[in-house]
């Protein structure tokens, strides 16, 4: 009898990266001239606009890379043999990635007043070594659990990173905690993310198709893609994009 999981956890990923850079496509790309205050003609514009209206489809299908991104992360501290290069990795990349986070999202070199994905996913990280290590019930340890699982909503709030600690922290613990607990796992996952998006807990039946398999190994691929992908938006939206709707006007 055939199986029904044929997702490998490369595969995931992948449906994951496109979703985030449609998401990201739509949020950085403009037709909209930051440098004119009166709109352009209707007849040129046209085409702009139709490309433009298909942006909220790419934004709504962009809810399912978080969640992807939050499983595959428990899913890789389950198997990882070195813990510490996981958490070093991710520290690294989140340092790499906030100008370029910054840069589009906030039109400036540097913005403490948000942070990217990677400190999201690496607070989360840190919890669940932390659930994982007083995981033997006692009511010790549940103190202690719930302290550090509140420390790191607390710490990814404060920090204002992407997703933050309701939904992103949160969700991580929750799909670490109920791993083996499929339906359960999925009903928590989505109504935490019915915080953010009515599709987002539509991720849980990519992850409900999951073979537990890692498949081909991209890792470095994986990381580097973030920060790049949002230079390489942020360039064609102020090298190629402005340029060209200041001159058509």
């Amino acid at each position: 009898m055939e199986t029904k999981n044929f997702f490998s956890g490369s595969q995931l990923k992948w449906i994951a990266i496109i979703a985030m850079l449609l998401d990201h496509t739509a949020k950085i790309i403009s037709f909209q001239s930051t440098t004119q205050s009166v709109p352009y003609a209707a007849e040129p514009n046209q085409l702009l606009e139709s490309i433009q209206n298909v942006f909220p489809i790419f934004i709504t299908i962009g809810r399912l890379a978080f969640p992807l991104f939050c499983f595959l992360l428990v899913e890789g501290f389950i198997h990882t043999s070195n813990t510490t290069k996981y958490l070093v990795r991710l520290f690294l990349f989140a340092l790499i990635s906030e100008i370029p986070y910054d840069l589009a999202f906030s039109h400036q070199l540097i913005d403490l007043e948000s942070q990217n994905v990677f400190f999201t996913l690496l607070i989360g990280l840190l919890v669940i070594i932390g659930l994982k290590k007083f995981s033997t019930f006692t009511v010790k340890n549940v103190l202690i659990s719930l302290t550090i699982v509140g420390s790191g909503i607390f710490l990814a709030e404060w920090m204002q990173t992407d997703y933050g600690g309701w939904i992103g922290v949160l969700l991580i613990v929750s799909l670490y905690l109920f791993r083996n607990f499929p339906l359960l796992k999925s009903i928590l996952g989505g109504l935490i993310l019915l915080q953010n998006s009515l599709f987002g807990p539509f991720a849980f039946i990519l992850i409900y198709f999951y073979n537990g398999k890692r498949g081909r190994q991209w890792k470095y691929f994986f990381y580097w893609f973030y920060p790049v992908h949002l230079l390489i938006l942020v360039g064609i939206q102020q090298f190629l994009i402005e340029p060209f709707l200041n001159n058509m006007y």
